[in-house]
């Protein structure tokens, strides 16, 4: 198992309402992602949102309403409850990004998702 492999595991045996990943390189190029997602087509404009802090995101054709957005972050919510984006940095590197479940909690699940890009920012 890959060290990526290994910081996914454990993001998802410690929030299991995180249900799939993406690391997502700073210029737009999905680096992994789980096999239960694809945001190719997503890439470049999730960056560019992150960047400058757009009100919403648009991922896989749903629409998710930009709750916060710093340099560090962007969480995002699904405002028909079709669940949460979570964008976390890797030390600048690239951007960590999970699919929440409805039921997950954006804060708690922001702190693991942060921990887990955290992680993976040591690596890169």
């Amino acid at each position: 198992m890959s060290n990526v492999d290994s910081i996914i595991v454990q993001l998802q045996g410690k929030n299991p309402n995180v249900t799939a990943i993406a690391i997502l390189s700073l210029d737009g190029q999905v680096m992994w992602q789980t096999n239960n997602w694809n945001v190719v087509a997503d890439a470049p404009n999730l960056i560019a949102a992150w960047r400058e802090k757009a009100p919403s995101i648009y991922v896989q054709g749903i629409k998710y309403s930009t709750l916060s957005a710093t340099d560090e972050r962007l969480v995002a919510t699904n405002v028909s409850g079709m669940g949460h984006i979570i964008m976390a940095t890797a030390r600048y590197r690239a951007l960590l990004m999970a699919y929440v479940t409805p039921q997950g909690d954006t804060q708690g699940s922001y702190v693991d998702v942060s921990r887990a890009a955290a992680q993976l920012g040591a690596m890169l």
